[in-house]
């Protein structure tokens, strides 16, 4: 077994369990207070009139690990991290305010049925996801150094023209299999 992952383990749970505690014990209700002050006047622009703040207070979460996988990825430039973070922040809050206002859409005129929350349940899981993704567009050099080294075999197209070989795969159309570069 290698010692790097583990570390890399041991860093991300250093961060994240302080994190989880102050989240626990009144990180959510001062993250709800900064959320109600800030993304209801917007809400009620958008002609919501109330948010069950039981159907949506659970996934604000999302924050934690987030913040914890910036910080422990390795690779990523300062700069980068810190536009990550801030960028990260940011679309992470809209997400939020995006689920208040489906949960609206959702129960606001029928309540809780099945039917509403089948309509809700999307929204959950991509809410869920955002922070995840997230991570992953600001670690993408990270993540094809990783699959690289996982699947030796598979290398991206951006990999085998920067090491000067040809690409062995080649189709007509040469922006096919590119991904873009991080600065």
């Amino acid at each position: 077994m290698k010692i790097r992952p583990f570390l890399i383990l041991l860093e991300f749970i250093a961060i994240t369990a302080p994190l989880v505690w102050w989240w626990t014990h009144g990180g959510l209700e001062t993250y709800h207070d900064i959320f109600r002050r800030l993304a209801f006047p917007l809400l009620q622009e958008m002609g919501v009139t109330h948010v069950s703040a039981g159907l949506v207070r659970d996934r604000f979460v999302g924050f934690i690990p987030f913040l914890g996988l910036m910080l422990v990825t390795p690779g990523l430039a300062l700069k980068r991290r810190l536009i990550g973070l801030a960028v990260g922040t940011f679309v992470i809050f809209l997400s939020h305010v995006a689920l208040s206002y489906w949960s609206w859409v959702s129960f606001g005129q029928e309540g809780r049925t099945g039917e509403s929350m089948a309509r809700y349940f999307p929204a959950l899981v991509m809410t869920d996801a955002v922070p995840f993704v997230l991570w992953a567009l600001f670690a993408n050099r990270f993540l094809l150094d990783r699959l690289a080294r996982a699947m030796p075999g598979v290398a991206t197209a951006s990999q085998s023209v920067s090491a000067g070989a040809p690409a062995e795969a080649s189709t007509s159309d040469s922006s096919a299999g590119s991904l873009p570069r991080d600065e």
